[in-house]
């Protein structure tokens, strides 16, 4: 039985299918940007809950994520259909994520503790339906092709896609929220959350018809979920991967979280046209068709440096291989966060140049991340004969969710802590002080101490090189003798003998 379809060697992906992968993520960055950066301001802002309240049940709605994430890795693994294991799901999933989507941001009108448990039982939807599409997404990125360079770009292609997502939710989502509420912010902010679930079903649609599975597992394959987890842990790569996704996305939310505020409340940026607008349209008659104001363009211009960055990280592991990449770029937007703390607020131009280096830096993080949990996987069929790709990333998928409701709640409860009041015009010392805190000095110290621990991570270029040969030559031993896969017992190529310890 194959396990490469028919194909022994590495796969050279066509451009459209890298385009249409790519795609997929666009349209799960609709749901992703606002989660990150705009969902504490919208529950305070819009939906009308304090930031304690919403910053606790972020934290708590991920409790259960983990048992339901592994859960969504091992059914998509078992998943047998005519279009593959992973691909299904981005039929089957993409109109109740749009529809919960919706519902998540609609402000329903009930007392307080009837909106908290609106609030939890959405948002809990959403992020299980968005684990539901996106698990076997981010999979399907893992048995496209085993070509290392191939699957560093085919990341780049989706790291630079979900950016275009981010760039459209993230400098729209105030602006649309003017122009279709008329005054109604929450009015505004469901209408503008359905165009966006519009969009993300046909991209959606579009990835799985323009993308191929082409690794499979081994044939005679059979294993139970306890077995699945205990090799998966036993994978310590992969456990640098897990610990590294929890503490990278817990670093990116508080500073995400913060953004707004500081955008607004300090820097005291322009959120939704007007005369201070960068980018406007007028009509001949003078009438404003469209505007986007600073914020917006704030969040252009990143979203453009980091898909920049993103189509640079070919470049960087061809220079100093992904690990090292991977490190450098981290410490970077470590670095580059510091100087957020110093900036006075009439230092705009200043702020745009370390937010553009930083995003740049982060392009090229988020694109190696992925990429490296895909080699994870493949080490886990090197040593241990099974190939669990949808675990591993369904467990990589909980470790940023896990991040996310930690950052949340950390962003959450110190906003509320200095004393931050969404009702008041001028806020307090202490309350920009700790917006302040919260987009520079905590995340760079953070991210800097995370890019030091990344440095024990053990899988290099030259011994993934050697390990997918030996993948290679298992696959066209079985494609010849039609047999089950090399038995546990056959010696290990010895460069990799010591990754496998």
């Amino acid at each position: 039985m194959t396990t490469l379809s028919s194909q022994s060697k590495s796969v050279k992906l066509p451009f459209i299918e890298k385009v249409g992968y790519g795609l997929g993520d666009t349209a799960s960055n609709f749901v992703w940007a606002l989660m990150m950066n705009f969902i504490m301001f919208y529950y305070t802002d819009i939906f009308g809950i304090t930031a304690a309240a919403a910053g606790t049940m972020l934290l708590f709605a991920r409790s259960s994520d983990g048992v339901v994430d592994f859960l969504i890795g091992a059914v998509a693994d078992r998943t047998k259909s005519k279009w593959g294991r992973f691909r299904p799901y981005l039929v089957w999933l993409s109109v109740p994520l749009a529809v919960v989507f919706v519902l998540a941001f609609t402000t329903p009108d009930l007392s307080p503790a009837g909106k908290l448990v609106w609030a939890w039982v959405t948002y809990n939807l959403l992020m299980f339906l968005y684990s539901a599409i996106n698990i076997p997404y981010g999979a399907l990125s893992g048995v496209m092709t085993d070509d290392p360079l191939e699957r560093t770009s085919v990341n780049s292609y989706r790291m630079s896609l979900a950016q275009i997502g981010g760039i459209i939710a993230n400098s729209s989502f105030i602006v649309l929220i003017a122009k279709f509420g008329a005054g109604n912010q929450q009015l505004g902010a469901q209408r503008t959350v359905m165009l966006f679930s519009a969009v993300a079903i046909v991209l959606f649609l579009i990835s799985f018809w323009t993308t191929k599975e082409r690794i499979h597992p081994p044939a005679a394959q059979k294993t139970r979920l306890t077995q699945d987890l205990k090799t998966l842990f036993a994978n310590r790569h992969w456990v640098m991967m897990f610990a590294t996704g929890v503490f990278n996305i817990i670093f990116a939310v508080v500073r995400g979280t913060a953004g707004i505020y500081y955008l607004q409340r300090y820097l005291k940026l322009d959120a939704a046209g007007g005369p201070k607008s960068f980018f406007r349209w007028e009509s001949g008659q003078g009438i404003e068709v469209f505007y986007l104001g600073q914020i917006g363009t704030w969040f252009l211009i990143s979203g453009l440096a980091m898909i920049l960055g993103a189509m640079m990280t070919r470049f960087a592991v061809k220079l100093l291989g992904k690990k090292w990449s991977f490190i450098v770029s981290m410490a970077l937007i470590g670095l580059l966060a510091i100087p957020f703390y110093f900036i006075q607020p009439d230092q705009i131009s200043l702020a745009y140049t370390f937010q553009i280096l930083s995003m740049f830096f982060a392009g090229i993080n988020a694109t190696l991340f992925w990429a490296m949990v895909a080699d994870t996987a493949d080490f886990q069929e090197w040593k241990y004969k099974v190939r669990t790709t949808g675990v591993a990333f369904s467990a990589t998928t909980c470790a940023q969710k896990a991040g996310m409701g930690i950052g949340g709640f950390i962003a959450g409860c110190l906003i509320s802590f200095f004393g931050y009041n969404p009702k008041a015009a001028v806020q307090s010392p202490d309350a920009i002080h700790g917006i302040l805190l919260l987009q520079s000095l905590i995340p760079a110290v953070g991210l800097l101490l995370l890019a030091a621990c990344f440095t024990m991570y053990g899988l290099n270029e030259q011994i993934c090189k050697t390990m997918r040969e030996d993948l290679a030559r298992r696959r066209e031993q079985e494609v010849q003798a039609d047999t089950t896969p090399v038995k546990r017992d056959q010696p290990l190529p010895p460069l990799v003998e010591i990754a496998a310890k």
